[in-house]
């Protein structure tokens, strides 16, 4: 069956994620201004949900499936982080974007308009999210041979992680698509026209979901590294934006215990997926 083959999966995940950043988007028709604590709060909700996800999701299992190496079990790892990071840091360096709240402006010098900024920047947001859904189906397409590195079952890289990243992605989805609606509505765009390029920035997220799928399907031997790719580059996203983003307006304390709900709320998804 055509839906059993994890590329289709891992798409049809990531469409689901770029549905959740339009049903944010979507919020902007409600009305045109939102509380910006409110804002803060969700974003560092979305930022613990995140940083969760890729501990308990992502590196959790790429370590267990090192054990073998011994006191070399961390290279894998750490490579992977490394490598994940370095690859946000090169999109960050090379696309011009702009962040919506702290209105700085990253990237090689363009004269793209603020807006198209705005989008850029969601669109590059996006990417690490897809690759991290993609790599996880990828994983789940190996169950034997994530199990012969293990001690236990239960510390897989199965379904249920990639189901619970799916689900952690979609719900800081969210605020996100909100966000750039907000931000492109105050640019002087129309209701439509920011719901409509709010979200077209998450379009990056099922594009970014099958190259994961297929990188960590295809070389099983690697999934320790891919896993640990797709988490060094959610964590880049966390660290770089999100909570910067949660923290410029003086929230910081209300965003905070906001990222601790976040992590408790994929912990208790991570033990009802179980």
């Amino acid at each position: 069956m055509i839906l059993e083959y994890p590329a289709v999966q891992a798409f049809g995940a990531g469409t689901l994620s770029w549905l959740s950043v339009s049903a944010g988007a979507a919020l902007i028709f409600a009305r045109k201004n939102f509380s910006r604590f409110m804002m803060d709060c969700l974003l560092g909700a979305a930022g613990g949900m995140m940083l969760a996800a890729a501990s308990l999701g992502l590196l959790a299992p790429a370590l267990s499936m090192t054990t073998h190496l011994g006191h070399l079990s961390f290279l894998p790892i750490v490579c992977g982080l490394a490598l994940g990071a370095a690859f946000l840091l090169g999109l960050d360096k090379l696309l011009p974007h702009l962040h919506a709240m702290q209105g700085s402006v990253e990237g090689v010098d363009s004269r793209w308009r603020r807006s198209a900024l705005l989008v850029a920047a969601m669109a590059l947001h996006h990417i690490p999210e897809g690759l991290t859904i993609g790599v996880g189906y990828g994983a789940a397409a190996h169950p034997d041979a994530v199990q012969a590195s293990l001690q236990s079952a239960i510390n897989g890289a199965d379904l249920a992680t990639a189901i619970l990243l799916t689900v952690s992605v979609m719900l800081q989805n969210l605020p996100e698509g909100l966000v750039v609606a907000l931000a492109l509505r105050a640019e002087g765009c129309t209701a439509r026209q920011s719901f409509f390029w709010g979200a077209a920035s998450g379009a990056t997220a099922p594009l970014g979901a099958l190259p994961g799928a297929l990188a960590a399907s295809l070389a099983s031997g690697l999934l320790p590294i891919a896993l640990a790719f797709a988490a060094g580059a959610m964590i880049y996203v966390v660290l770089e934006e999100v909570i910067p983003e949660a923290n410029a307006s003086g929230n910081g304390n209300a965003a905070t215990i906001a990222a601790i709900g976040g992590i408790c709320l994929v912990v208790l998804m991570e033990c009802l997926f179980r």
